[in-house]
């Protein structure tokens, strides 16, 4: 089995940018280079992104921060105020089961730099 190495994955998501120096890794959720807006894209990037950060033994401590003025305060699920039950059961639901069993299995020390309202995914930060 391979291992992931920073320069795996440095690359490979849209919403998350890092950065690592002496084992540790800065991971920064962004839309567009500015304040994250929660939505399908970084729901589902987030677990595969975890899986990547907490096979990669070079990651000692783990800092997960916001860009912009907020940590993660909008949400865009282009689907107006409702999801339908299709969607949820179909993608929404396996996708957060990959992002908590993801993020619960890093072994390496995470610390959240809230960065500003919290208001949306709140529990990131406090996982």
């Amino acid at each position: 089995m391979l291992v992931p190495q920073l320069e795996d994955y440095a690359k490979k998501y849209s919403n998350i940018k890092f950065q690592r120096e002496d084992g540790i890794l800065q991971m920064t959720l962004h839309t567009n280079d500015s304040d994250l807006v929660w939505g399908f894209p970084p729901h589902e990037e987030l677990g595969y992104c975890f899986a990547d950060i907490g096979a990669d033994p070079e990651n000692k401590v783990i800092i997960l921060t916001g860009s912009g003025e907020t940590f993660i305060h909008k949400e865009d699920l282009g689907t107006g105020d409702k999801v339908e039950p299709r969607v949820w059961g179909e993608k929404i639901l396996y996708d957060a089961k990959r992002l908590l069993m993801n993020l619960l299995e890093i072994q390496a020390p995470m610390i959240a730099a809230v960065n500003g309202p919290a208001s949306v995914q709140a529990e990131l930060a406090l996982l």
